[in-house]
């Protein structure tokens, strides 16, 4: 995987990358290193560290997002269980920041590989690294014990960096009609 990556992102000198692209990437990066490790602790006090970890993931498809997907679509068992809307509210929050969220801040990553990096440019190179990177990020988190290391993430992650890829292959289609005009 390394030397696919190596040989995927080596840019020729020919080739020049738009500065504010570059800065915007930079500070993409910084943003997400923020997000995924600064920002998050999940550790416990007094808890042995491989505890920790053994506590820090999920591994079961889709667990995380039926539970958030039960939360919104039924209300009124919620708001009884909880006993108040406004903890059912709080809920509901935390459900679409972590279903939305997890779509959302992959977006650009998956517009940025192409952009970026040309040999890039295809499906089948792009997507991958893609979710190479996810997995890598999740791995850390697990020993990190900064935020959560769940299958699901992964899923939501790649259906962001999937958009951004769409996306990003839109404007590149909108570009050549422009320039064949």
């Amino acid at each position: 995987m390394a030397l696919f990556a190596q040989r995927c992102l080596r840019v020729k000198k020919e080739q020049k990358r738009n500065p504010w692209l570059a800065a915007l990437f930079l500070a993409y990066c910084g943003f997400m290193l923020y997000m995924l490790f600064i920002r998050n602790r999940s550790a416990i006090e007094g808890l042995p560290y491989w505890e920790q970890v053994c506590n820090n993931y999920n591994l079961k498809w889709f667990r995380t997002v039926e539970n958030y997907w039960d939360v919104l679509t039924r209300p009124t068992y919620y708001i009884d269980k909880w006993g108040g809307y406004e903890v059912y509210c709080v809920q509901v929050r935390i459900a679409v920041i972590n279903l939305a969220g997890n779509i959302a801040t992959f977006i650009p990553f998956g517009a940025f590989l192409p952009a970026m990096w040309p040999k890039l440019c295809r499906f089948w190179k792009a997507v991958p690294l893609g979710v190479a990177a996810v997995i890598v990020v999740e791995i850390l988190q697990l020993f990190s014990l900064r935020g959560k290391c769940d299958v699901d993430d992964l899923l939501l992650n790649t259906v962001g960096i999937l958009i951004g890829y769409g996306l990003w292959r839109m404007v590149q289609s909108i570009r050549k009609r422009k320039g064949r005009r």
